[in-house]
């Protein structure tokens, strides 16, 4: 798979900026005007792309009497799942609309696509990316065509192992698709199973790009995924957390994801190189923390040396004390102050 994937304007691997999205995927309520907020929140907080969900649903429920429970800030809430999704759609001039506005502000737009209908949507809009999620890992035909069309694609893992992983990154080998991203995300509580380890195994088992799904508001394991070689962040963003509908309880409202976007590429930067270099910093008060060696009295010529006679003290300019051995024994050859430094040519 390659080392580096463009999407759009934007260069994602590990020697180019953090690439962040904002998870919108239902926080849009498939509503315009909050859409388009959603989209000004990414293009004023530095973050890279917004990703949402193109929903089919008659193309992905054959039993529609199922129903789904989801929290919100009023409480626990309870929906038939077909008439929730079909709720949550836009036409496709619509998504046109989405589209140029995204355009405008410079905010990459991709969509989660979990069925055909899904695939005709993003190929008309020409997007310039896909995201895979982690319920659609056995829909084998879905992930063939998909990969290939030759697009990069974003793959959540969450419910899988290994050899799941395994079958559809050969899917993607088969079709001569080799722009893959894989997103660590899970759907636990539990800090004991969030394994966060995972992103260095993907990296390294199928020589990938990794990333982070983010399930939440908080940024523990956000910060512990950029540390672990992550260069693709997804966090949920919301308008409010008072709004109607799912995930809006779990997500970031506009000035918390700006926060959190300038704190994510400030990890990354602090992570640096793979080497031990002090920062100009750190040199800077260098010269004035560490020592060189004195004189620890007045000393007449002609004194042969001993350790009490010497010390080292700050700040730096001078001789280093780890020579002090090298004067200890030796004759002077002029007079020393208290605190004078001493040379090479002093003894």
């Amino acid at each position: 798979m390659r080392a580096e994937i463009k999407i759009g304007n934007r260069t994602i691997g590990s020697d180019h900026p953090l690439f962040i999205i904002a998870e919108c995927g239902v926080t849009c309520n498939y509503d315009m005007a909050i859409t388009k907020n959603l989209i000004d929140v990414v293009h004023d907080s530095g973050a890279d792309a917004i990703k949402f969900i193109f929903w089919f649903p008659e193309e992905i429920m054959s039993d529609k009497s199922i129903t789904y429970t989801y929290e919100t800030v009023s409480g626990i809430k309870t929906e038939n799942m077909y008439e929730m999704l079909n709720e949550l759609r836009f036409t496709l001039d619509e998504w046109r609309e989405v589209k140029e506005y995204a355009d405008k502000k410079d905010v990459i737009m991709f969509s989660t696509v979990n069925s055909p209908g899904g695939i005709e949507y993003a190929e008309v809009l020409g997007l310039g990316a896909y995201k895979l999620s982690s319920w659609d890992y056995n829909y084998f035909p879905l992930w063939r065509r998909i990969a290939q069309l030759g697009k990069p694609m974003l793959i959540d893992t969450g419910p899988v192992n290994t050899l799941e992983v395994a079958k559809v990154m050969q899917l993607m080998k088969d079709a001569s698709n080799d722009q893959s991203v894989l997103l660590h995300c899970f759907h636990t509580e539990n800090y004991a199973e969030m394994n966060m380890r995972t992103i260095q195994y993907m990296k390294r088992a199928f020589n990938t790009l990794v990333g982070y799904s983010s399930a939440d508001q908080n940024d523990e394991t956000d910060v512990m995924a950029v540390t672990l070689g992550a260069v693709v962040l997804e966090k949920r963003l919301t308008m409010s957390r008072n709004l109607s509908g799912h995930h809006h309880v779990v997500s970031k409202e506009p000035k918390e994801f700006e926060a959190y976007v300038k704190k994510m590429k400030n990890v990354q930067a602090a992570l640096g190189g793979y080497d031990l270099k002090p920062s100009p910093s750190d040199l800077k008060v260098r010269k004035t923390a560490f020592r060189h060696i004195v004189a620890n009295r007045d000393i007449t010529k002609g004194t042969r040396l001993t350790a009490e006679m010497l010390e080292g003290k700050r700040p730096e300019s001078g001789i280093s004390p780890e020579h002090m051995d090298f004067f200890i024994g030796r004759e002077t050859r002029r007079n020393l102050r208290y605190n004078e430094a001493l040379s090479w040519d002093d003894v």
